[in-house]
């Protein structure tokens, strides 16, 4: 317990230190300093300064499976795709450009993605794409699966172009019209079906 304790301590420090001045611009020393510790206690918890960039995406899909299992009798299922497909573009947009653009070098050095790609959210996305196709919801009746990873896809090229590009627009807003291109939400059938739905309950 002690030991899990004093490693949450590193990462969160870690964290707040990046966020504040800049992943290049600290060193494993000044982590240390921060948490009151030595570099060989630092090595014992933590594999390599880059490695801390990945924590900032942990649990990052059981908090989306535990969202869209909560919104999932609001009917609306169109809002369950952008959210399913958005949920980690907007952690990455807290992370900022400079971090996310050192997060995903790390990545491409080692050929690994901290996102889990299989996961309970994955396939809540994926049956909100179904449910959406079943309801009308969307126009797009392409395989489901296949929609859900060109979602992921797209929102992962547009992360890269945001970051490229320092941040200087609306990342999130950019992929959620995209996302409207490539599944055609029937916006009015939404409307209908989730007014008819509140006024049963009302009821």
């Amino acid at each position: 317990m002690k030991n899990l304790k004093r490693k949450e301590e590193i990462i969160n420090t870690s964290l707040t230190l990046f966020y504040e001045r800049g992943y290049d611009n600290v060193s494993v020393i000044d982590i240390c300093e921060a948490c009151h510790i030595t570099k060989p206690t630092f090595y014992k918890y933590i594999p390599s300064k880059e490695d801390l960039l990945r924590y900032h995406y942990r649990g990052t899909a059981d908090e989306l499976y535990e969202l869209l299992r909560k919104l999932e009798p609001q009917l609306n299922y169109w809002r369950l795709i952008v959210i399913g497909l958005t949920f980690t573009l907007r952690k990455s947009v807290k992370m900022g450009p400079a971090l996310y653009g050192q997060y995903m070098t790390v990545n491409f050095r080692q050929h690994t993605l901290t996102a889990r790609y299989n996961s309970p959210a994955r396939d809540s996305t994926i049956n909100a794409i179904r449910n959406a196709q079943k309801l009308r919801q969307i126009r797009n009746m392409t395989d489901p699966t296949d929609l859900y990873l060109t979602g992921r896809n797209l929102g992962l090229g547009y992360a890269l172009k945001w970051c490229m590009l320092m941040g200087n627009y609306d990342v999130v807003e950019q992929v959620i019209h995209a996302l409207e291109v490539l599944f055609e939400p029937d916006y009015e059938t939404i409307e209908e079906q989730c007014k008819f739905v509140t006024s049963v309950f009302e009821q």
